[in-house]
């Protein structure tokens, strides 16, 4: 799973729990006997409960009986905002990318104004459909939705969709936008690491990947990064540090591999 996937996964974890809280709603039927509690059938209610299972299943992997029961709920309530993105963010995971988005569009024209859907969908459209430009457009939609709380986030998916176009110095613009909404985002660091060392700013991307450092634990990709600026500015122990260390902790990555080659 992506990184950016992971920010759809932290929105159906949420969803989940929406769903867990659905509430019942019942008739009193007077009887002989008094009054007899009987459910009333509710859609939502019952596309809520299978939407819930479909997404737990999803969570655990188990993909057939996730996508029973999240066709489950879309029989019950097929045009349900969460029902569809749950579809969409499913046939994503099984790398069925056409339905996917199908159920994207079709939850986003139920709910337009959805900043999480709308954050979503960009994600889908830069990791899986290398579509740039249309998704970093659905990220700056998210940011304009006035309640909506992660607004770094979807700046820091912009800077990266924006790197994998090539778009360098709007990638710093947004990653700049993405920090002054939330200092401690450490991919945003990372990013504007990467940006700087790309764009040959070599002092300022050693700076911010010491800020990254100071946040979170290296990963193979800073490790690498932290090789390379270190080569630029010829500081030899730092170049040997980043090296043994990414050998160390990674020595099967592929950051491993490219390391070995550029040594």
């Amino acid at each position: 799973m992506t990184k950016h996937a992971k920010w759809v996964m932290v929105i159906l974890v949420v969803m989940l729990a929406g769903c867990q809280t659905t509430t019942r709603e019942t008739t009193s039927v007077a009887t002989k006997d008094g009054a007899e509690q009987r459910t009333k059938y509710e859609p939502k209610e019952a596309a809520a409960k299978r939407l819930s299972l479909g997404l737990q299943y999803l969570q655990a992997g188990h993909m057939e009986w996730a996508k029973h029961n999240l066709l489950k709920a879309y029989e019950h309530a097929p045009d349900m905002p969460d029902v569809l993105y749950g579809l969409a963010y499913y046939y994503q995971t099984v790398y069925e990318y056409d339905r996917a988005e199908e159920y994207y569009k079709k939850a986003i024209k139920e709910s337009p104004r959805n900043a999480d859907y709308l954050n979503a969908y960009g994600v889908f459209l830069c990791d899986s459909r290398k579509k740039y430009d249309e998704g970093i457009r659905y990220f700056l939609r998210a940011v304009e939705q006035p309640n909506y709380t992660s607004v770094g986030a979807a700046y820091e998916n912009a800077g990266f969709c924006a790197i994998r176009a090539e778009k360098f110095e709007p990638a710093k613009q947004y990653f700049e936008k993405a920090l002054s909404y939330n200092p401690n985002l450490a991919r945003s660091l990372y990013g504007m690491a990467e940006v700087n060392y790309v764009t040959e700013n070599h002092r300022l991307a050693e700076a911010y990947l010491y800020r990254f450092e100071a946040k979170t634990k290296p990963t193979a990709k800073s490790l690498l990064l932290g090789y390379k600026i270190a080569k630029s500015l010829d500081a030899r122990g730092n170049m040997r540090g980043y090296g043994e260390k990414l050998m160390e902790l990674y020595p099967t990555s592929d950051e491993a591999q490219e390391y070995i080659s550029i040594r």
